[in-house]
């Protein structure tokens, strides 16, 4: 086990000192195709996709603890959050452009750095959701035990927050991970107007392929991102899931389960030592540092508030302003004056998505919730095909729609299907692990088996989880209609109208930030309507009616 795991480390030092120096520089027109230097764009891609989900994760749990603590603060970040992830990826190229391109000149650094943002955006939404999701459905008797006992600052993150929060945060972590390849293509391959920077990265070259209609380089990079998610499940994701298994809201008193991976790597003495006298210091250092800072809001709550509040206002007096000079800087196009009409059809077709993923998710993790060995399974397999970037997806759904007489407007819907299936998945499967198991046994006793528990105990119990499965999941539908009303694949151009393809054509071909604007606009004004209408009431509805209490 330790020459594996050295020969392993020494391999990997290898591959980047000499994969590194043949790469193409980030503002070549194209990226080496060479199957040689795959190792190394998955090491970048992981880099990026590392660094961007550590900042989401703390940003999540800060803005969460927040959003539940503070009416006030609830009030602001709430809105933005609805605001913020409805905005489709594309739209916040210019923002990355601007801010770290520009400023840096152009530099490698500066490019890397808009990467990462763009990657954090297609992170963060549902773990900050997930953390507010779990906190203002926390158990009084938790809160008060916690007060009798004194526990406040530092002390209550790490002895009440973070191991109540744990659960879900890491299942929607197993979705943010994915969700970061799912939009890896976008991030790598940055445009707006007329700049464009290729990043090598194994999204750029999987990108470049479908484009090029390269089948066998399409291939070889589907397949090492389907064995690195396979391998980071294994090796992350699934010895996390045990470990976070500990601090379910339950009374059982089970003795923790050790995940096989790590009894396997236990047999090493290199990881024995580190796992005793390495991790526990730093972790126990990690932990304060981490609770620390992220007890700042709760210390300074109100200028905290007022401070973030401020912040967004002025930048959405900002964004306003700039929208207003693209808006009026010309006379409107007629695709332009389309807008309403693409947006109607976009809407249709994202709708019909969310219900889609509400009706095969609730199913699956009612089949899988008490076999802990299935939804191991069924994890794993959602996680790798979550990571699977739509486009990468119309091969099959072209094969599909040739085979059956099918048109675009329905492999549209499917596409679609890919960004919102995920997020329901994930959260109804959470919400279904987190039904603590004395409820199950008192089910048992009484005797509700069937469509009698599924009607009284399963569905009531994952509904909080359910609803914020579908708030992600409806602003991930408006990110993944971009990558489903326009997609070029072997060279061909398959398109259906909507706002999508619109946003599309206006930023990848013609340039027109005024099509732009008013497209990001209008569908931002969309989803803030239907989240004030429909989703938020629901939301505050469930949580507080289906609230687990003993």
């Amino acid at each position: 086990m330790d020459v594996g795991l050295l020969a392993i480390a020494a391999g990997v030092v290898l591959v980047v000192l000499i994969g590194s120096a043949s790469l193409r520089p980030y503002d070549a027109p194209e990226l080496d195709p060479r199957p040689i230097l795959l190792p190394v764009y998955l090491l970048r891609s992981l880099a990026r996709l590392g660094v961007a989900y550590v900042l989401a994760v703390t940003l999540a749990l800060g803005t969460g603890h927040l959003a539940a603590r503070s009416r006030f603060a609830r009030r602001l970040i709430l809105p933005t959050l609805d605001v913020l992830q409805s905005v489709p990826i594309l739209g916040f190229f210019p923002a990355a452009v601007a801010v770290f391109i520009t400023i840096t000149g152009g530099s490698a650094l500066g490019v890397e750095a808009a990467a990462v943002f763009l990657i954090f955006t297609s992170m963060f939404w549902n773990l900050a959701f997930s953390v507010y999701e779990t906190l203002i459905t926390l158990p009084e008797d938790l809160k008060l035990a916690a007060e009798s006992f004194g526990i406040r600052g530092p002390m209550r993150w790490r002895r009440l927050i973070l191991p109540a929060v744990a659960p879900n945060l890491l299942y929607n972590s197993i979705l943010s991970w994915s969700n970061g390849w799912y939009f890896l293509m976008a991030s790598e391959i940055i445009a707006a107007g007329h700049a464009r920077y290729t990043l090598p990265g194994l999204g750029s070259y999987l990108g470049q392929a479908i484009a090029e209609g390269r089948n066998d380089q399409m291939i070889l990079a589907l397949l090492a991102l389907l064995v690195t998610t396979l391998a980071m499940h294994l090796l992350v994701w699934s010895p996390l899931e045990t470990w976070a298994e500990r601090f379910h809201v339950d009374e059982t008193g089970n003795r923790p389960r050790v995940s096989r991976i790590a009894r396997v790597l236990s047999r090493s003495r290199m990881v024995r030592w580190f796992a005793r006298r390495a991790v526990p210091p730093v972790a126990r250092w990690a932990a304060w540092s981490w609770a620390r800072l992220l007890d700042l809001p709760g210390r300074f709550g109100s200028a905290a508030a007022v401070a973030s509040g401020a912040g967004a206002v002025a930048l959405l007096l900002f964004g306003a302003w700039r929208a207003a000079q693209f808006v009026f800087s010309k006379p409107l196009s007629a695709e332009a004056r389309d807008i309403p009409v693409s947006l109607a059809l976009s809407f249709g077709r994202v709708a019909i998505g969310v219900g889609l993923a509400v009706v095969l998710a609730v199913p699956l993790a009612y089949l899988t919730f008490r076999r802990a060995r299935v939804r191991q399974v069924v994890l794993s397999a959602l996680q790798v095909l979550g990571s699977v970037p739509a486009t990468a997806f119309f091969p099959l759904i072209a094969a599909l729609m040739v085979r059956f007489g099918l048109g675009m407007n329905l492999g549209s819907i499917l596409l679609v299907l890919t960004g919102t299936f995920f997020y329901v998945a994930f959260n109804v499967l959470s919400g279904a692990a987190s039904i603590p198991k004395e409820m199950n046994e008192a089910a048992d006793v009484l005797g509700l088996r069937g469509t009698t528990y599924l009607k009284r105990v399963f569905v009531p119990a994952i509904l909080p989880s359910l609803v914020t499965g579908c708030v992600t999941a409806w602003g991930g539908g408006w990110n993944a209609i971009i990558f489903s009303e326009y997609v070029v694949a072997a060279g061909k151009l398959h398109s259906v109208r909507g706002i999508g393809a619109t946003l599309d054509r206006a930023t990848y071909v013609t340039g027109d930030l005024q099509l732009v604007t008013l497209s990001l606009v209008s569908m931002v004004a969309l989803v803030i309507l239907v989240n004030r209408v429909f989703w938020d009431p629901l939301y505050q509805h469930v949580a507080a009616r289906y609230k687990m209490e003993s």
